[in-house]
């Protein structure tokens, strides 16, 4: 799948259960105007440009759900007056530890001095969503990274000889804070039909992903019922060839708010109830602890066979389609 890719929707006839109907007519020139006005425009907190842009454009009414930073990528290499040595550092890096034979001494000898500095660019995910249905996996995924390129530090400037081509974009200790050498920009990285993507794991061979599931328990349970899956929770898209290369795809989710467990361990009864509910509160739907128990991890798995003993001795502080779900992933649980 490229950087700007997107899903043409699925025909309604092959459309699963958990995928749902075939999704929205999107324009087809929808991926073209993404990718001019995040070209075109500076990034801003809550991306209301943007958004306006694409509303004025035709384009679905998206809303953001989750940012991840904290991640960079090599950028270029720079010489000491600012210059352009490469574009692509990673590559330059690789070409000049293979012509001198993979010796870190040697390259100190040849680079040290030449004061060239590397760049990378430090990112954001921003993921944002577009509801077509109240399904699970009925929406648009919008990912777009916000990069800003900054100086990290002069090449072979360790004091250590490097191993690895890779070991010479590690900072060193003492190299001075990263300078921003430009403004943050847009780059548009994929647009997910998320019904077409859900479908592609259904019809793909093997052991069932594990986030079908998961979106099957979303639909089953009280959260469901009332809350849409997008409003809550994104999923982070992988697609990778096998040994056999094929395409296989996969997902995971990311919470758009996780709250902190703060339970007693071992609670039972009217305590642990108590906990259930404070979570969900705080998490803004019902059911949610045990949703980020299976897809955050932020409540402990050991949580679910205590609230089943409860539910065998009587007490129903559960709906009873909640209940249910405990009761199954009791008997053979799963994670993401």
């Amino acid at each position: 799948m490229t950087d700007a890719s997107f899903d043409t929707p699925r025909d309604a006839a092959q459309a699963s259960p958990t995928a749902g109907p075939a999704s929205l007519n999107i324009p087809p020139t929808l991926n073209e105007t993404l990718f001019t006005l995040c070209a075109t425009l500076t990034p801003l907190p809550g991306h209301a440009p943007l958004l306006d842009a694409l509303r004025k454009a035709g384009g679905p009414e998206f809303a953001p759900r989750v940012s991840r930073g904290g991640w960079f990528r090599p950028g270029r290499i720079l010489d000491a007056n600012g210059g352009c040595v490469a574009e692509d550092a990673l590559a330059w890096l690789e070409q000049a530890w293979a012509e001198i034979d993979e010796d870190g001494e040697a390259f100190l000898e040849r680079y040290a001095d030449a004061g060239y500095v590397l760049t990378l660019q430090q990112g954001i995910s921003h993921y944002l969503v577009a509801p077509w249905g109240k399904g699970p996996a009925e929406f648009l995924q919008l990912e777009i990274e916000e990069l800003q390129e900054v100086s990290s530090h002069v090449v072979g400037a360790g004091s250590a000889a490097p191993l690895a081509a890779e070991d010479l974009l590690e900072r060193p200790a003492a190299a001075p804070a990263p300078v921003a050498l430009g403004a943050p920009r847009y780059v548009l990285r994929r647009l997910t039909d998320v019904t077409q993507f859900v479908g592609r794991l259904i019809d793909q061979t093997g052991k069932p992903a594990p986030i079908l599931r998961f979106l099957s328990d979303w639909a089953a349970s009280s959260a469901g019922q009332q809350r849409r899956f997008c409003d809550h929770w994104v999923l982070a898209l992988t697609e990778h060839l096998d040994r056999f290369h094929q395409t296989r795809y996969g997902a995971t989710t990311v919470a758009a708010h996780a709250p902190v467990w703060t339970g007693i361990p071992a609670s039972r009864g009217t305590v642990l109830a108590r906990e259930l509910h404070d979570f969900d509160r705080t998490a803004g739907y019902g059911f949610a602890w045990y949703f980020h128990m299976v897809g955050s991890r932020r409540v402990p798995r050991s949580l679910a066979p205590l609230v089943a003993g409860d539910l065998q001795d009587g007490m129903a502080y559960l709906p009873e389609r909640d209940a249910a779900l405990v009761q199954a992933w009791a008997r053979d649980p799963y994670t993401l």
